[in-house]
């Protein structure tokens, strides 16, 4: 289950880790790599597997559900909130995904793609999606 997040936890980046955590749980959300009602590893577990310290870990899963996309229960655990999905506005939902797009256009320059590269792959996407609107 933690295989996607690891990747994407950087302590070089200079952005602090919980923030980091936060992040990456609520893209996870927002793709459907997490549903409403899916499980989230305990605190320790995740530090452990994360190699971070547990307190890391409570701050980030205590601003998800300040964002009202987890809830903690004694006993249950931790989940993704029913409403999570639902919970973005547009506007955030599309900051989550102009960032991705951004790492990604950044992997496919350093790579060695040109600018020129990429705009073609962006109009022959564009030019798919026209046909399929047909």
């Amino acid at each position: 289950m933690l295989d996607w997040i690891t990747p994407q936890i950087n302590p070089h980046s200079g952005i602090p880790i919980y923030v980091q955590l936060t992040q990456a749980f609520t893209r996870a959300i927002l793709r459907g790599t997490l549903r409403s009602g899916d499980a989230l590893p305990t605190v320790r577990r995740l530090a452990s597997t994360l190699r971070l310290a547990p307190n890391t870990v409570t701050r980030a899963y205590a601003e998800l559900q300040r964002q009202g996309l987890i809830e903690s229960r004694a006993g249950a655990g931790t989940t993704v909130c029913a409403l999570a999905a639902t919970h973005f506005i547009d506007e955030a939902s599309q900051q989550v995904l102009t960032e991705e797009l951004r790492d990604v256009l950044h992997r496919m320059l350093m790579s060695g793609m040109t600018m020129q590269d990429i705009d073609e792959l962006c109009q022959q996407f564009t030019a798919a999606k026209r046909m399929e609107a047909l």
